[in-house]
């Protein structure tokens, strides 16, 4: 029986949004007033609360939880116990209040680890006493760090507060022997969580309550479903927090977001939004079919438009072209569908899915209303820059006028740039001012998404000046309006990771990094500080980075710049070990790097994490093997590191075993995919490595290699693929669009298949490619004599009617005399069989002096050459192509063709009118053939008379003088 969700209730609206709600009067409920709280930010209220002490069991004073033996394990079934019978008691109506406690675990969470500012309560404090006491936060450091009056908190490192939580503080044995349960029980897919996350338990816990418990059982999924159809949001969300913790993205936390996120749209107002996102790339795979060929009377393109480039469209219109179709929807339900494909979105972007990501920001910035544009001014970037000139600025437009901005003192700190050359802005003209000034602020939501493409402009090119320009204009235009704490923070991280490139906005970028991170580090008064409910508001709309990644981003920064010891201070606090190593191997300490690593084994000899780092430290696999083998068979990066080991060593049969048993545990790894189709080709796995490179090209669509090789597959698998190695390599040469060899490939398989007009084309790159060095050898012979054999005997017709053949001639001609004049002749003259190739077109064109003209070129390739004097096979060849010349005049030279010819006084003046006229093609054809027969018997004599090749040219000439 299929399941129903209900639509959801306006109050689940405004929690989902992040707006206040108001608390209702005459509603004594319990579910009112927790939806009033989490939407204020009030979580400890909520936590505290009766349904809260009765869901953790938080006073009671006998059962299971007061047992010495009760471990960290135990947990999840005792909470379990409780929700159930607390559900019994309550009945379906409880699942409202579940939902929002796990919602306000995972904000607590959230807001310990993301965005701040403190939270006070600790989560074991939700348990029964005995437990809390137990598995209290317990600090090696207490002491707290008094700043000298007027030092700035930006000089010194992280502050060190009594009982404050923070990341690389020491717990104690028995607190931190539970985190490590807890977070083990969060890895997915052989991926670990990050070991040194604080308060895991409020992530368990939300995940229990929100995704574990109520999917254990399909009658109770469909119950709570009934109650409160906004659970499956939440769900989407503490899944994809989940995935924030693990070292690399689990497949299965994909899927299980991208299901949650299907089951939600269920309870959305209808809209015109598409379900072509909502796919995980196992449904892509099996949705693969066999491709359809083109009509080849058009020309393919491949080559890479402005738009291509940019990686998005500079122009609002094209970003979404069926805006107005949500005309008709009402601007609350827009609102809600923005939101939703914005955080769709976003999650395809952090699982680095750009095609999919960019498709939900445009169909999000089609529900919100946004309008923007990307156009040029008039304007000047430095203090001594004389002249004006055209700067790129984003003009955007919300649907609906934003309120007014928050007090300047509850945003995080912006640094000025403060360089002697660099404005802090571009100083545009009045013109350019006058025109461009004005600009409204935007809705928070509108700047979500403008950040949102701007992210995406990264993730579909390449690190290049260009992409940094372009995506500067999207920052520039929601820092000049800030409406919210964390899309300003997000658009100072963003500016950041943009300057950090240039030599004077370095020391900025980098400044301003520490800054964003002492805001969550060094809580300020609460007066001066965002609330909890603002910094949350719309983080799950932004690709904003934990506490550990925003440090670990900041430490590379320092390694860029060179500060290697700075940089080994946080990894080492963080327990970030790849990093260390990396430090130390840079620094040329290699054994300094060994003896941490070793010590930390001695701590946790179990540790999978630590075997992989020293085994990639010292390369030998039995350290990956022990790694593999401790954890059970499960932490897949040891696979992947000893699949990478035999492939390196041609030990491809191992490679292919290893990298297999890593993607069955998590296949989102585009990488790893890559590799397995390689070794799989080694060992001529074909079906294989075709699974693989499919996998590859739909995690990264523009991966050009992984096309290609799956062409080059589908060759090996025999003429039935033909049709799909076309395809791939029609892909394939969008992304290589400078690689000769792919083209080169493609033009082949064209070819092949009778795809003309694309041959046609790869064959023109290959020669633009390749001409300037190679020559004539750019030109594949075979492959042209085929094609023209095509268009001059009327294959590329066969089952067209009459018109349809004209219009196909027609279009063929074009391109053909494309290919011949102004690619190959412009570039290539010293072929002789090229020539002659070319000379049967013309021939089928009734362009007989063109076709003369070929036959003439090609005799010159040879006589022209030194060793036509010495060399018998030259001078053969020469003789060969002089009585064909010499035929050729005969055949031709007597013939009319219709020329143009200028009517004028003076022919060398084109302005002058011209008219078509019947002229011989070559009047005088038997004194050139004279002509050139006796200067290529005057070549030879001395070396060749009386040979029989010479016989034959002196004969010929004897005809010519007698005839």
């Amino acid at each position: 029986m299929p399941q129903t969700i209900h639509s959801l209730s306006q109050t689940d609206r405004q929690l989902l949004l992040g707006q206040t709600i108001a608390p209702t009067a005459n509603d004594d409920s319990g579910s009112s007033s927790l939806f009033v709280a989490l939407s204020e930010g009030r979580y400890e209220d909520i936590l505290r609360s009766p349904a809260a002490k009765a869901i953790f069991g938080t006073d009671q004073e006998d059962g299971p939880a007061v047992d010495p033996s009760f471990t960290p394990s135990d947990l999840g079934p005792y909470v379990t116990d409780l929700v159930l019978s607390y559900i019994q008691a309550q009945g379906a109506s409880a699942w409202t209040e579940i939902t929002l406690i796990g919602a306000t675990c995972l904000s607590a969470f959230v807001q310990t680890n993301w965005t701040g500012p403190e939270f006070s309560l600790d989560p074991v404090g939700l348990l029964p006493r005995l437990l809390a006491e137990r598995w209290k936060e317990s600090f090696t450091t207490t002491a707290p760090l008094v700043l000298e009056e007027g030092m700035d908190k930006h000089e010194v490192g992280r502050r060190a507060y009594a009982a404050h939580v923070y990341l690389g503080v020491k717990q104690s044995e028995e607190r931190a022997q539970l985190d490590r349960v807890l977070l083990r029980q969060l890895s997915v897919d052989g991926e670990d969580a990050y070991s040194m996350a604080p308060r895991p338990m409020y992530l368990y816990l939300a995940r229990l309550l929100l995704v574990d418990i109520p999917n254990a059982d399909a009658d109770r999924l469909a119950e709570r479903d009934m109650a409160t159809p906004m659970a499956h949001w939440w769900s989407a969300r503490v899944l994809l927090i989940q995935q924030s913790l693990l070292d690399y993205p689990s497949q299965t936390l994909m899927d299980q977001i991208i299901g949650h996120f299907a089951k939600v749209k269920q309870s959305l107002p209808p809209s015109p939004a598409s379900d072509s996102a909502l796919q995980s790339a196992d449904t892509r795979d099996s949705a693969q079919t066999v491709p359809v060929l083109d009509d080849d009377s058009e020309m393919p393109s491949f080559e890479r438009s402005a738009d291509d480039d940019n990686g998005i469209p500079l122009t609002s219109a094209s970003m979404a072209p069926n805006g107005h179709e949500w005309d008709s929807v009402a601007t609350a339900d827009r609102d809600l569908w923005a939101r939703y494909l914005l955080e769709l979105g976003v999650v395809y972007s952090q699982h680095h899915m750009p095609l999919d990501s960019k498709q939900c920001f445009i169909q999000a910035q089609a529900a919100s209303g946004l309008q923007w544009e990307m156009t040029g001014a008039k304007g000047k970037r430095t203090r001594f820059q004389t002249n004006d000139i055209t700067q790129l600025v984003l003009l955007a437009k919300s649907a609906t006028r934003a309120a007014g901005s928050n007090s300047a003192s509850q945003l995080p700190e912006a640094l000025a740039l403060n360089d002697d050359t660099l404005l802090e802005k571009i100083k545009f003209t009045e013109a350019a001012v006058e025109e461009h000034a004005g600009q409204e602020r935007l809705q928070a939501t509108d700047e979500c998404i403008l950040l949102a493409l701007c992210l995406n402009v990264q993730n579909e090119n390449v690190a290049h000046g260009l992409t940094t320009e372009l995506m500067r204009p999207f920052v520039s235009r929601v820092l000049e309006q800030p409406t919210n704490w964390s899309v300003y923070t997000m658009g100072l991280l963003l500016r950041s990771r943009l300057e950090t490139a240039k030599m004077r906005t370095a020391e900025r970028a980098t400044l301003q990094l520490q800054a964003l991170v002492d805001q969550i580090t060094h809580p300020l008064p609460s007066a001066q500080e965002a609330g909890a409910a603002e910094r949350l508001q719309y983080l799950y709309a932004l690709s904003l980075p934990s506490q550990w990644e925003f440090e670990r981003e900041l430490a590379n920064q320092f390694m860029t710049m060179g500060v290697i010891r700075s940089a080994l201070d946080i990894y080492e606090r963080l327990g970030m070990w790849d990093e260390i190593v990396s430090c130390y191997v840079l620094l040329e300490q290699n054994e300094v790097a060994q003896r941490i690593i070793n010590e930390q084994l001695a701590l946790y000899p179990d540790s999978s994490k630590l075997w992989c780092v020293l085994g990639d430290l010292k390369l030998e696999p039995e350290h990956w093997r022990h790694a593999w083998e401790i954890s059970g068979q499960r932490y897949a990066r040891a696979m992947r590191s000893l699949g990478a080991h035999y492939y390196g060593k041609g030990d491809y049969a191992q490679a292919v075993e290893c990298y297999q048993l890593a993607l069955d545990l998590n296949p989102l790894f585009e990488k790893s995919w890559y590799v397995l189709g390689c070794a799989a080709m080694q060992v001529k796995n074909w079906e294989l490595a075709a699974k693989s490179f499919q996998r590859v090209v739909n995690l990264e669509h523009d991966n050009g290699e992984a096309w290609n090789n799956l062409a080059t597959v589908y060759i090996h698998m025999g003429s039935s693929h033909r049709d799909r190695a076309w395809y791939a390599l029609r892909e394939a040469v969008k992304s290589k669009y400078d690689s000769w060899q792919v083209w080169s490939n493609f033009m082949t398989v064209s070819v092949g298949l009778g795809q003309i007009s694309s041959a046609i084309h790869a064959m023109t790159r290959v020669i633009e490619l390749r001409a300037d060095k190679d020559g004539a050898a750019s030109i594949d012979l075979d492959a042209l004599h085929t094609i023209i054999n095509s268009v001059t005997r009327g294959r590329i017709l066969v089952g067209l009617d009459e018109k349809q053949a004209v219009h196909a001639e027609g279009q063929y001609v074009r391109y053909m005399e494309h290919l011949l004049v102004s690619t190959i002749e412009a570039r290539i003259t010293n072929s002789a069989p090229l020539w002659r190739a070319m000379a049967d077109y013309w021939f089928w064109r009734k362009d007989y002096r063109h076709c003369l003209d070929c036959y003439i070129k090609a005799y010159r390739c040879l006589s022209q050459m030194p060793q036509v004097a010495y060399a018998q096979v030259v001078f053969s060849d020469a003789v060969d192509a002089a009585l064909e010349l010499v035929s050729m005049y005969e055949n031709l030279g007597d013939k009319t063709q219709v020329v143009r010819v200028a009517t004028g006084a003076d022919a060398a003046v084109p302005e002058l009118k011209s008219a078509a006229i019947e002229q011989p093609v070559c009047a005088d054809w038997k004194h050139q053939s004279k002509m050139m027969l006796r200067a290529l018997v005057g070549k030879a004599k001395d070396s060749f008379e009386g040979t029989p090749t010479y016989v034959r040219l002196t004969e010929a000439l004897s005809a010519l003088r007698q005839a």
